[in-house]
């Protein structure tokens, strides 16, 4: 049975217009256009810090990073204000109280027992309540450790 012609110019325009397409695009000599000195994109934030400066803290001040407080233990003289800031995308508290029976291996808390003088959760790195203060007025040694993650546990050390 032989094609219809029709069919046969079809199969031919299938193959030829293809075929035509490609070679004129190879004999047309061009390159294309190319861009001279590229800006790349970057994106940033302006918060007063970066690179590893962002992650360090201050005079009085403890980073929650890594699970951790840093430092884990401060020492102040009386009157000071100490502010800790949120360096990770995931909330904390901090929650002053006793904590103990840390696993040596883990460094997870058995105990927690909040005494109700500060108890403040911090929103994640970047939103606002990612920052809280206190001001210790008394000499002594406050414990303090977030609730929800039993390996975050440090103290404030108040010299008179």
């Amino acid at each position: 049975m032989s094609p219809t012609a029709p069919t046969a110019r079809f199969g031919l325009t299938l193959v030829v217009v293809p075929t035509l397409l490609v070679a004129l695009a190879a004999c047309t000599g061009s390159t294309p256009a190319l861009i001279a000195d590229p800006t790349p994109l970057t994106s940033t934030v302006d918060d007063g810090m970066s690179g590893a400066d962002a992650l360090q803290p201050g005079p009085d001040e403890v980073i929650t990073i890594g699970l951790r407080f840093m430092p884990e233990d401060i020492t102040v003289p009386v009157g000071t204000t100490v502010t800790w800031r949120n360096g990770e995308s995931i909330g904390h508290t901090i929650t002053s109280g006793a904590w103990g029976d840390v696993n040596e291996s883990t460094g997870l808390r058995g105990t927690q027992s909040a005494d109700g003088l500060f108890d403040h959760a911090l929103a994640p790195m970047g939103q606002e309540g990612d920052t809280f203060s206190f001001t210790f007025t008394e000499p002594g040694e406050y414990l303090y450790f977030c609730q929800p993650h039993l390996t975050m546990n440090a103290r404030v050390i108040v010299e008179g």
